[in-house]
């Protein structure tokens, strides 16, 4: 019981010292360990080879809708900042809605992940979840097949990529006896070490990871000596008996614990901090440890029981407040990592260092983070112009519920009271000041004498973003989209709830390659277009980015797009609800049914996008998918292919069509013309004078062009197809 007490003093002085010095939580990364690997036992960086332990999260099941909104770029950041070097993503294979029938959409979020917490310098466990809860008999060999294949597709993906920050548990929680396990295991493992032979593998132990000392006497084939941990779980509440073991199993094998929570095995409390103490203490480095054990608590979600870390949705403002004997969870967690609270005094109410971009690929679809915004304008990313709670004199000019670079809607605030222990907010503005106050305001944002401020009321907005709930000075609702029917169902993206026309949001853009990217959007059976032309635009310093496919030269033909109503929701389940029904359709411009964006450069920029009309709901992320080469060096110019005159498709012919690259032109009866062959921009990229016919060999990259045949008896065009 010593160290039991030893510990429960320990964590409060956490607590205390961060209020006034902060002790900084975990302050190594993959930068300073690099690669990992194992000496000995004990898990080691291999640039220094001094001792490793990883502290971190565990997220709940990737298909989980207690984990939605709760993944990706900032909540790995947000992660970051609490203390925590790694994070492990927990994924289910067979239950409904998880790996097994989805395989393609989960290896592009797992490889997503790989890459953001890579860019954060933080170390990634992918893991392969099966449990006696989802399979008949919790045997992984059921799907040993399935896990083959997963785990040599991301092995290869981490090797092309030289990502040396992920480890893999191949096997979490099977209860079938530790013969059956040992024995998928050594299927799997070559699997991943013929891609990368120095990885670090977590191979589960029987019934659900708690039997650890089976391995000490019947290890995995020591030919993986190198590789191989071994996963251990712990709930205090449940599994105190079980730390006996644990010690013993230190001293003999390599041990990771991948999962443990202060309650109970059911999730449910109470708190078992003594015992939770203990389990730490026994991984903690000190003077007779035989090793130094790395852990991810559980869980990073917002299921609301007691070991989920968060309340209500995945956001600094939602740390979970289950209590027991005095003790909030959230605050236990947080101490144990010695976490450093923000300076709340920043006019923002966050880091600008949370910040992340949309990645535009030429090689797949892209899905719009809509959280992903940057700061613009008055220091808001959403910028309120209008709305029914502004005075405006007769030029316009707002006179009230204005604070010097401060705007509140209070309109919009009253429509949505999410954030109020009431239906009724009742909060006065006169002169420039908040004079009266409902008392049940949930907010940190107030001034010297505790009452809420600008930023409060404005705050108070409900928001499933990923990186806060609730953020200062912004009148734009964003909703979780849960995209329920489409390939992308469950993935913690965004939609649009509120906004009104005339405000704007500025985004940082990663392009792969510049060209045009046709643009769709996931959309809901709500949504309904307000405007002929479409509510949405994007622009930059470049000018307007939108094209269609038959007037790419035309930069003011189209300037906004929106979507055509949802029409594919499956209305014969009951109770139909259209907000759960979403379809992947084409941005759409008027008449044109096809919308295009053009990105004239590579690499990071800035874009705006506008919204010129209301949006109440039912717009989910955009996509951008690869369209064809600009082969603009700087903007779009030159040439209009539809202002030749006396077209006459007979006048010339080109073989072959398509073609890959040679082809030749002959004209009819041995004519002289001036040939243009003419990129979808409007360019041309070829020009010559031929008389009968001629043969073109000029490497084009793959598109759609126009031939055009220009002589004395007129013009005449035609379509080229390049492969």
């Amino acid at each position: 019981m010593k160290k039991i007490l030893l510990l429960s003093v320990l964590v409060p002085a956490y607590m205390t010292a961060n209020a006034c010095g902060c002790l900084g939580g975990v302050d190594k990364r993959y930068e300073d360990w690099g690669k990992l690997q194992l000496i000995d036992n004990q898990l080691s960086s291999s640039k220094t080879g001094s001792t490793v332990q990883l502290r971190g999260w565990s997220t709940q099941s990737l298909h989980s809708d207690d984990v939605q909104g709760c993944l990706g770029m900032k909540q790995w950041k947000l992660m970051q900042e609490y203390g925590a070097n790694v994070v492990r993503l927990a994924m289910y294979v067979d239950a409904p809605k998880s790996y097994l029938g989805n395989e393609a959409k989960y290896k592009e979020f797992i490889k997503t992940s790989i890459e953001e917490t890579s860019k954060l310098g933080m170390y990634c466990i992918v893991d392969w979840h099966n449990t006696a809860d989802t399979l008949s008999n919790g045997d992984p060999n059921d799907y040993i097949n399935e896990s083959k294949d997963f785990f040599e597709e991301i092995s290869k993906y981490c090797a092309d990529s030289a990502y040396g920050h992920v480890l893999y548990e191949i096997c979490n929680e099977a209860n079938c006896g530790w013969t059956n396990i040992k024995s998928y295991a050594e299927n799997v493992i070559p699997v991943i070490v013929a891609n990368q032979p120095d990885a670090i593998v977590i191979v589960g132990t029987d019934q659900w990871c708690q039997k650890i000392v089976e391995p000490v006497t019947n290890p995995i084939d020591s030919l993986y000596k190198k590789n191989v941990m071994y996963s251990f779980h712990y709930d205090a509440c449940s599994h105190y008996y079980l730390l006996g073991e644990f010690r013993n199993a230190q001293k003999k094998i390599p041990v990771f614990v991948s999962e443990w929570s202060a309650a109970n095995f059911d999730g449910e409390g109470p708190l078992c901090t003594d015992n939770s103490n203990e389990l730490i203490a026994n991984c903690d480095k000190r003077n007779d440890a035989p090793q130094v054990v790395s852990w991810c608590v559980e869980n990073w979600g917002k299921k609301g029981d007691a070991t989920s870390f968060f309340t209500g949705s995945c956001s600094s403002n939602n740390v979970s407040q289950y209590s027991d004997s005095g003790v909030r969870y959230g605050d236990y967690v947080l101490g144990l990592l010695g976490y450093c609270p923000p300076d709340t005094s920043d006019k923002h109410g966050h880091s600008d260092t949370l910040m992340a971009y949309n990645k535009i690929s030429s090689t797949g679809a892209s899905l719009w983070h809509w959280d992903y915004f940057d700061l613009g304008g008055e220091g808001n990313a959403y910028h309120d112009v209008n709305g029914g709670a502004w005075e405006i004199d007769s030029n316009g000019v707002v006179l009230n519920y204005k604070k010097d670079g401060e705007e509140v809607d209070v309109f919009s605030l009253a429509v949505e009271m999410a954030w109020l222990d009431k239906p009724c907010p009742w909060s006065t503005v006169e002169n420039g000041k908040v004079v009266d106050f409902d008392s049940t305001i949930s907010t940190f944002w107030k001034d010297e004498k505790g009452n809420p401020t600008y930023k409060s009321l404005n705050a108070g907005r409900h928001y499933f973003g990923t990186e806060v709930s609730a953020r200062p000075d912004e009148g734009v609702d964003l909703l979780y989209a849960n995209c329920r029917g489409t390939e992308y169902e469950n993935l913690g993206y965004s939609g649009l709830g509120w906004v009104e026309a005339g405000e704007w949001i500025n985004y940082t853009v990663n392009v792969e390659k510049p060209g045009f990217y046709k643009v769709s959007g996931l959309i809901n059976g709500e949504y309904m277009s307000p405007k002929y032309d479409g509510e949405i635009s994007i622009r930059s310093s470049f000018g307007n980015h939108l094209r269609v496919p038959d007037r790419l030269w035309d930069n003011e033909y189209i300037t906004t797009f929106g979507f055509l109503p949802a029409s594919e929701c499956d209305k014969s389940v009951e109770p139909y609800e259209p907000w759960n029904c979403w379809s992947i359709l084409d941005a759409k411009s008027g008449k044109e049914k096809q919308v295009l964006c053009l990105f004239p450069e590579a690499g990071e920029q800035s874009i705006t996008i506008e919204f010129h009309a209301n949006i109440i709901g039912g717009f989910g992320p955009l996509i951008f998918e690869w369209y064809a080469d600009s082969g603009l060096p700087d903007s779009v110019c030159c040439y209009d292919p539809s202002m030749v005159e006396n077209v006459d498709a007979t006048a010339f012919s080109i073989y072959p069509n398509p073609t890959t690259g040679e082809f030749t032109i002959t004209l009819a009866e041995n004519a002289e013309a001036i040939v243009d062959v003419v990129n979808m921009a409007g360019q041309v990229v070829v020009s010559q004078n031929i008389v009968g016919s001629a043969t073109i060999n000029k490497a084009l990259t793959s598109g759609v062009y126009t031939v055009v045949v220009k002589s004395n008896g007129g013009v005449s065009t035609q379509k080229l197809v390049v492969k």
